[in-house]
């Protein structure tokens, strides 16, 4: 982290990566061993969450304060997240003194789909003098790039990156656009209707899938080889644009 004052709070959301902790970057590192509260989300108190594991894997064991967050989906799944977020906002407001640094773990980038963005507005809500900042974070959609040897994009070509937690018409609108990548986070329970659509769109040749990726048990492969069954929650599908 760079040089605190010793009149301010410190926020830090930290990217640990999708799973393998070999790609959590050096200023993560620093930022969590120099943190004096570091904080990780969890969906069972007595268990760590992902990505308190990649850290634990790759600087061994440190002191985390867990915060659990409900991630059922839909309205009401996201009024609970609110509702810890302020709790543990409140909290974290509280424990930290001036010249103090707290750093909150999320896999990924903390600023795409995570849940440090409700963290964060929490604590600016509370106390606005609170420093909010962010290390940014490999996400699993590069690691499958870079697992399925895949060019993404090229020259002027654009990204489509959408949630499949509802397969709607922005999902089969994307992958009508052939010109586009597209790539899929949290579809894997809606996966046979996905690859029907990206039949219809004739791009399921193309796509490929990564289950775990990162942990032990993960898999990366064609979505054509994948199966017609629903997978895990935390699955990436891509598919690149269709270039002549």
């Amino acid at each position: 982290m760079d040089k605190v004052s010793i009149h301010k709070k410190y926020l830090c959301g930290v990217g640990v990566g999708p799973g393998d902790p070999k790609l959590l970057t050096l200023a993560a590192v620093e930022t969590i061993k120099s943190a004096d509260l570091v904080l990780a989300p969890t969906s069972a108190q007595d268990e760590p969450g992902r990505a308190e594991e990649i850290v634990r894997k790759a600087i061994g064991t440190i002191p985390v304060r867990r915060i659990l967050f409900d991630m059922a989906k839909g309205e009401s799944g996201i009024e609970l997240r609110k509702s810890t977020a302020l709790v543990a906002a409140k909290e974290i407001v509280t424990l930290l003194q001036p010249g103090e640094r707290a750093a909150f773990l999320t896999i990924g980038d903390p600023n795409v789909f995570s849940t440090f963005n409700l963290l964060a507005r929490s604590v600016a809500s509370i106390d606005p003098t609170v420093e909010i900042s962010s290390i940014p974070g490999i996400m699993a959609f590069q690691d499958l790039v870079s697992r399925s040897g895949m060019t993404l994009l090229d020259e002027e070509e654009s990204l489509r990156l959408l949630v499949g937690l509802q397969v709607d018409d922005k999902i089969e609108e994307a992958l009508k656009d052939s010109s586009s990548a597209v790539v899929i986070y949290k579809g894997g329970r809606n996966l046979p209707a996905i690859v029907e659509l990206a039949k219809r769109a004739g791009r399921l040749a193309d796509g490929w899938i990564g289950v775990k990726i990162g942990l032990e048990e993960s898999e990366v492969t064609s979505l054509q080889n994948i199966g017609t069954g629903p997978v895990g929650y935390l699955s990436t599908i891509i598919f690149p644009p269709r270039r002549l």
